[in-house]
């Protein structure tokens, strides 16, 4: 799926929760990785790396790129617009996310967000990864 499609997905949810339709959450572990992967993207597409392995090795390395990218500062500013409530790490969110992970074959990542949706009392979540479904507490709304 291509990033314009997944922006389509995303201004659907967009739509939802602003006209209340439904409320929406975000983890703050979503924003940091969508942020790391936004700044990977940009630094390939702007021709100054080839590959993802060479790009985290200008971002560390180059002291000069970070603070020139400029679509990364943007979209995440998109995302920090709408209407989605910012869920804060709770004191338990990682512990518990190692019983989730055990207990539903999950990578560490979305035994993470499983977590925090656990914590919030979330029921329901969008999303592409297809894993989430072996989750119980979860409803799963593909995009």
């Amino acid at each position: 799926m291509g990033s314009s499609q997944i922006w389509r997905e995303i201004n659907k949810i967009n739509i939802k929760v602003e006209s209340r339709g439904i409320e929406g959450y975000i983890p703050t572990i979503v924003l940091n990785e969508t942020l790391h992967r936004l700044m990977i993207a940009e630094t390939i597409k702007e021709r100054k790396a080839k590959n993802v392995r060479d790009a985290l090795f200008i971002l560390k390395n180059d002291r000069e790129t970070i603070p020139r990218l400029e679509v990364c500062w943007s979209e995440i500013n998109k995302i920090l617009d709408m209407d989605f409530i910012i869920l804060k790490e709770k004191p338990n969110t990682f512990l518990n996310s190692i019983e989730i992970s055990k207990r539903y074959s999950l990578l560490a990542r979305d035994a993470y967000i499983a977590s925090f949706a656990e914590d919030y009392s979330i029921e329901n979540i969008a999303t592409f990864d297809k894993d989430f479904e072996r989750v119980d507490f979860l409803k799963v709304w593909k995009l």
